[in-house]
């Protein structure tokens, strides 16, 4: 058992997602109450439906200041918010920068910048009403720290997420927030799937090239599994960790080696 999580109320959002659902498992298993925000309905019901009571779910849209607000609020209702994972990302269509459309682009934009955005707003102004020194994890991904041709709206967007965090980190580490970031490599997902896929298909070849390519280019020549990652984010907001605030932490099996 991590310390500091037994007993505490955790928010993750996209938490239907490959990632999301493992990091609510987890979280059950070191004995929290756990709200699983996604905008998939039917899927986070049947995450919850083996794990009984310490799950409550919320379908909503973390683009929207509504959603993201009801979110909060119901894991204030389960006994007040401690933690908040804040896992919720979409992949990009491929293409090269000229190509891409404006639709694509706010797309992307609108869950992983905006649904960033209004969800660690929601949180802080949970915390800040209740003077409760929190935690936050917001999931970036190693494409937020370089760039990489065919998914340069991708890429931005996580950049994005980790100049929100950092921006954030400076101005609630003196009320005892603190505030990091996780940033997966290859993630075995259907999320990857889905770019392997993409890439794969606006640059003429499989994309069973496209993933030996990426696990070539991974000092572990593996993808991750979504329990690796998971198990990564319970540890980051855990008390293991308390001096850990404004940092990026890259899982990503050597690839930035």
């Amino acid at each position: 058992m991590l310390k500091g999580l037994q007993g505490k109320t955790v928010l993750v959002t996209g938490a239907a997602g490959n990632i999301g659902a493992e990091a609510v498992r987890r979280f059950v298993q070191e004995g929290c109450t756990v709200v699983a925000s996604d905008i998939n309905a039917k899927a986070l019901a049947d995450l919850a439906a083996p794990l009984g009571d310490k799950v409550i779910t919320i379908a909503g849209d973390v683009s929207k200041a509504a959603d993201a607000a009801a979110a909060v609020a119901a894991a204030d209702a389960a006994g007040g918010l401690d933690l908040a994972f804040i896992n919720a990302g979409v992949e990009c269509l491929s293409a090269p920068v000229i190509d891409f459309s404006e639709a694509e682009y706010d797309r992307v934009f609108n869950v992983n910048v905006r649904g960033v955005f209004l969800t660690a707003q929601a949180v802080l102004r949970s915390f800040t009403a209740r003077n409760k020194q929190g935690n936050i994890l917001i999931t970036a991904s190693i494409a937020g720290l370089q760039g990489s041709p065919m998914t340069s709206i991708y890429n931005s967007s996580k950049f994005a997420a980790i100049g929100i965090a950092r921006s954030l980190a400076l101005e609630v580490g003196s009320q005892g927030i603190r505030v990091n970031v996780l940033a997966p490599g290859a993630v075995k997902s259907r999320m990857m799937s889905a770019l392997e896929e993409s890439i794969g298909a606006a640059s003429g070849v499989s994309a069973d090239t496209i993933r030996t390519g990426i696990e070539a280019a991974t000092g572990l020549g593996r993808y991750a599994t979504p329990t690796e990652i998971a198990s990564t984010a319970a540890w980051v907001l855990s008390d293991e960790v308390p001096y850990c605030h404004g940092e990026v932490f890259t899982v990503g099996g050597g690839m930035m080696a």
